[in-house]
């Protein structure tokens, strides 16, 4: 058994949080609470006990965010597909992602699938390009629970991979 550290960063209000409470309580909750500081949830995946960071959405007046980053061994970037400018903003968040841990492994959840969006495979593509370290890419809906425990088996699969 071992345990090792992921960091969920995206811009404020795109669903972190909810997407960490699907995955580790399999709940959601309509009331929209910010993160302040950091918050730390942990689930056991096969025989690794995952340590998930939930710290509030990016900002470049909080010299401290960088220090949540470290020691992580993979990132989860989440963009809100209802808020095209959050989804402009995943090259700067994998970007500061990879100025911390240069080569981590990160999948991109682009949540609120459960609700129409026009984000169509070229823009899917697009994202893909952003970084080789991309593992994969998946529209997520904390909600109703679409590929969320896919977006952390798929990091946790990659991670894994790696410490071997």
């Amino acid at each position: 058994m071992f345990s090792y550290k992921i960091v969920l960063v995206g811009n404020f209000g795109v669903g972190k949080t909810s997407l960490i409470k699907r995955f580790v309580e399999n709940s959601f909750d309509e009331e929209y609470l910010s993160t302040i500081g950091v918050s730390i949830s942990k689930k056991s995946i096969g025989n690794a006990t995952v340590m998930i960071w939930d710290i509030e959405g990016h900002t470049e007046f909080k010299p401290i965010y960088k220090q949540y980053l470290l020691g992580a061994k993979g990132f989860i970037v989440v963009a809100d597909l209802l808020r095209e400018e959050t989804i402009q903003q995943l090259a700067s968040h994998i970007n500061l992602c990879h100025e911390v841990i240069k080569d981590a492994p990160v999948c991109i959840a682009l949540n609120k699938s459960d609700m129409p969006h026009s984000l169509d495979e070229n823009g899917m593509q697009e994202i893909k390009n952003l970084s080789p370290f991309i593992v994969e890419i998946l529209k997520t809906s904390a909600k109703n629970g679409d590929a969320v425990e896919q977006l952390f088996l798929k990091l946790n699969e990659k991670i894994c991979e790696q410490i071997s």
